[in-house]
């Protein structure tokens, strides 16, 4: 009987330790818990010297210091030509590119430079966006057209309203950046218009990358420098430019540098778009990239005006338009004026102005004619009379010279492309009285910076054979106007 005692308190006290296990002594909770009973450790991770976690990363931000230029281009509008006004933004105007091109000049047509630039410290980290065009006049060795860059192109004589230009693009101040232009300054042959800049993504950047389609519209006067790079019937060679899901490509593309190399046609305008900051996060106090590249401009040849001559004399004598022939001086019934002429003429490159005339027809009886050998005339860069003949002397060269015909192979000197004004006249020396110097645009003699010798006003001379029948006779003058062209 003490022996079942003893058994059975032995096993109350187990139970009791047991109960213990799953009681919270210290509240009235009841706690339950795993109960685990391990024979022995896991086998799994008995022995071991391996383990893996994935689910980390290391991030490594790359960012460019200088301004990216992802891909950019020169265009010409199809669909609009306005004399005065440019394009409105966001009409829907149809652009094509033009980039190693030929491009026509009318003082209608409108282009523009578009470029695509991501900067990595955010869009007002960039300053300038500098375009600089100028026509390379055989030679790439410049590679900016600076103003006042060291050999640059405004120090080897080029300078010009129509051989280069300078635009730019001011994102320095917090308020709305500006588009403008630097020279050429007179507003006649180079004319700026809108800019435009939309927010797009660059797959490539970073969280602080802001990315902008930029575009600059101007428009081009009529003497705008003729470039026909290879020769206008022949390929140019045409460097590629793109940009797919953030890469950009082409044969000119440093992708180290993010700036693009494409002067392979000479005799052809060249331009530099250059992206400039101010070096937010870096210690060099700017950054700079840019695209290079070249386009080509047909030649344009244009005679807007031509005046009307008219000589009065008497058989027997040499009369003229000159205010000091005797028939126009006032005390002889004239009116005491010159009657010299301006030829007004247009030419983007170098060029010659012929003049010619047949036999004059006496304007009551056609029977009666007056030889265009007793015609003289003089004028332009030509200082001494040179009478027509229908054989030896069919045209007269009043700029750049040839030897009696006007046909390419018998011009032996050119007039050199005009530097500055949309139009040249007949007329920068005033030799004549009651007539003054004549220059485009408001230039004068001091600013118009032309390569040739003044021009002076064309005077018509008549030698008078004794015996010519009284009357009027009338003859037709054919100036040509010709551009030289490659």
């Amino acid at each position: 009987m003490g022996e079942r005692k003893g058994k059975i308190l032995s096993t109350l006290v187990v139970v009791t330790l047991v109960l213990t296990m799953f009681v919270n002594v210290s509240s009235n909770v009841i706690v339950f818990k795993p109960f685990l009973i391990n024979t022995r450790a896991d086998p799994n991770c008995a022995d071991n010297n391996t383990g893996w976690h994935n689910s980390t990363t290391l991030n490594v931000t790359i960012e460019a210091p200088w301004p990216r230029i992802l891909w950019y281009d020169f265009q010409i509008c199809t669909s609009y030509t306005g004399s005065d006004l440019p394009p409105a933004n966001g009409t829907g105007e149809t652009w094509i590119s033009r980039r190693n091109a030929m491009c026509e000049v009318d003082n209608e047509t409108w282009y523009r430079f578009i470029i695509n630039i991501s900067s990595d410290q955010g869009w007002d980290n960039i300053e300038w966006i500098n375009i600089s065009g100028w026509h390379d006049n055989g030679s790439d060795s410049d590679v900016d057209g600076s103003l006042n860059g060291v050999g640059g192109y405004n120090r080897s004589n080029n300078f010009g309203a129509n051989r280069n230009f300078f635009l730019y693009y001011d994102n320095r101040s917090d308020s709305t950046p500006y588009f403008n232009i630097t020279y050429p300054l007179t507003g006649y042959e180079f004319t700026i218009g809108n800019f435009t800049e939309t927010e797009t993504n660059d797959p490539l950047g970073i969280t602080a990358t802001e990315t902008k389609n930029m575009t600059f519209m101007f428009k081009p006067g009529f003497q705008f420098r003729y470039a026909s790079g290879p020769g206008e019937g022949q390929a140019w060679v045409n460097d590629s430019v793109s940009c797919e899901n953030g890469f950009s490509s082409g044969d000119g593309y440093n992708s180290s540098s993010n700036c693009w190399e494409s002067f392979d046609n000479i005799w052809s305008w060249n331009f530099n778009i250059t992206a400039e900051n101010k070096g937010e996060r870096w210690d060099d106090p700017s950054y700079k990239s840019w695209a290079r590249d070249e386009f080509g401009v047909y030649a344009y040849t244009e005679i807007v005006s031509a005046g009307w001559p008219v000589i009065e004399g008497a058989p027997g004598g040499v009369y003229s338009t000159n205010s000091s022939s005797h028939f126009n001086q006032v005390a002889y019934g004239g009116d005491g004026n010159s009657h010299n002429i301006t030829v007004r003429t247009r030419s983007n490159g170098n060029y010659t102005l012929t003049v010619s005339i047949a036999d004059l027809v006496h304007a009551a009886n056609p029977a009666f004619t007056l030889d265009n050998k007793t015609i003289y005339v003089r004028g332009g860069n030509l200082t001494s009379q040179i009478n027509f003949s229908d054989d030896g002397q069919a045209v007269v060269y009043l700029y750049g010279a040839g030897s009696g015909n006007d046909s390419l192979d018998w011009i032996t000197g050119w007039q050199s492309h005009e530097h500055n004004g949309t139009c040249k006249y007949a007329g920068e020396t005033a030799d004549d009285t009651g007539l003054s110097a004549t220059y485009p645009n408001f230039y004068n003699a001091a600013t118009y910076d032309s390569d040739n010798s003044a021009s002076h006003w064309i005077e018509y001379a008549c030698n008078i054979p004794l015996g010519q029948q009284t009357g009027v006779y009338r003859g037709t003058l054919y100036y040509r106007l010709r551009t030289q062209t490659h």
